[in-house]
């Protein structure tokens, strides 16, 4: 939770009001903007399948290390960068390190560890994500007051400070040290041989990229991503410009979206472990396209404030989900790499939905046909995650 939540405030959720500065101070457009974080996102998706074979074979523990120094160091080397193509130099380096500290690294520790309430263990952790955007007007201040530069060398030390110590801690599996998973024991709590049987199925890789649930699945969350995507590069400039609201108003509403998204990610995580986890991320995905149609047709802050709490709540619900999904039907013991490979669909969605904004709003000079789209994406997703069925393994 701690680690995500420094990941969100000063990286993923900051990135927008970073944005406004970058436009400011070198005269780069949407698409440019747009184009950066959608190559962080391109280098995750292509990272994801050695992402996931490094937490095979490596220990969790040294992939979560040399993300938080990649991203510690890079934040504060990006403090110096004068020009488009050192920006995207650095920028790729510290997108390699967020991912490698990131939500695979983090799922793929916990699914190892819990069984019987692994939506519940995931949405906690993800919350993390959510208290992090908490942070973003602080650092919108901070921005304010001493200036992008300054704000992300600090970012940097903290990131070190607070990363490298956690880091220690991530532990691959629960067998490491004599233990079973949590729900993984026997009635009697002996960890028998019938607690084993309570395991899910094990899938390889292949056997798992042979089945309908894996690509309709990715589909589904390549959809939920571009949403989730575009609103977190989009946001703070949409409201400032459409709407006459300040930097750090707009900051505040986005900190009021990402805080709300703890509601839904702790009520994701309780009905996750108790009703088909299927019918909460379809409902999730229809929750994103009435939030993106809101957005499309505002008027009034009042509607924008509607639109990102709707957003916000169906984005906690769906977010716990999509690890848990997985690991309910592919198994824990290849959990990491099956994951890794999804990103490469999932990718498309990263990349595409800040690109479709920024591209579609440059060329219209409004963000309603942008938001429009993602509507439909949702959508979209929506019959993925409705369609789902529980893939049989090969004897």
């Amino acid at each position: 939770m701690a680690l995500q939540a420094v990941l969100a405030g000063l990286f993923f959720q900051a990135y927008g009001a970073y944005a406004a500065y970058w436009m400011a101070e070198f005269g780069w457009s949407r698409t440019t903007i747009s184009l950066a974080y959608s190559l962080h996102r391109t280098e995750s998706g292509l990272l994801g399948p050695l992402h996931g074979a490094l937490l095979q074979r490596v220990s969790p523990r040294r992939v979560i290390t040399a993300g938080v120094l990649l991203l510690g160091l890079g934040f504060m080397v990006l403090s110096f960068v004068q020009s488009f193509g050192q920006f995207i130099a650095v920028f790729l380096v510290m997108a390699v390190g967020a991912s490698l500290c990131g939500l695979l690294s983090l799922m793929t520790v916990l699914v190892n560890w819990f069984e019987r309430r692994r939506a519940t263990a995931l949405s906690l952790m993800q919350t993390g994500m959510s208290i992090g955007g908490l942070a973003v007007p602080f650092v919108a201040l901070g921005l304010a007051a001493v200036g992008w530069r300054t704000m992300a060398f600090a970012s940097g030390a903290v990131v070190l400070l607070v990363g490298l110590p956690i880091s220690r801690l991530m532990l691959r599996s629960p067998e490491q040290v004599g233990l079973w998973p949590d729900g993984a024991r026997g009635a009697d709590g002996s960890g028998s041989s019938a607690g084993r049987g309570r395991l899910a199925p094990a899938y390889t890789v292949r056997q798992a990229l042979r089945t309908w649930a894996f690509w309709s699945m990715s589909v589904a969350h390549a959809a939920a991503v571009a949403v989730v995507a575009a609103v977190s590069v989009h946001f703070v400039i949409y409201a400032n410009e459409t709407q006459g609201l300040a930097i750090t108003v707009a900051a505040t509403i986005l900190a009021l979206m990402t805080g709300v998204s703890i509601v839904g990610q702790l009520l994701g995580g309780l009905l996750g472990d108790r009703v088909d986890k299927r019918l909460l991320a379809t409902g999730g995905m229809l929750g994103h396209a009435l939030a993106m149609l809101l957005l499309a047709v505002a008027t009034t802050p009042a509607m924008v404030m509607v639109g990102a709490v709707v957003h916000g709540v169906s984005w906690g619900l769906r977010g716990p989900l999509m690890g848990a999904l997985r690991a309910d039907y592919f198994g824990r013991e290849s959990f990491a790499a099956v994951m890794g490979s999804s990103s490469l669909i999932v990718m498309l969605g990263s990349v595409g939905g800040p690109l479709l904004v920024g591209i579609l709003t440059d060329l219209t000079g409004t963000y309603a046909p942008g938001f429009a789209s993602l509507a439909a994406l949702a959508l979209v997703g929506s019959i993925g995650f409705a369609t789902l069925r529980r893939p049989r393994l090969p004897s």
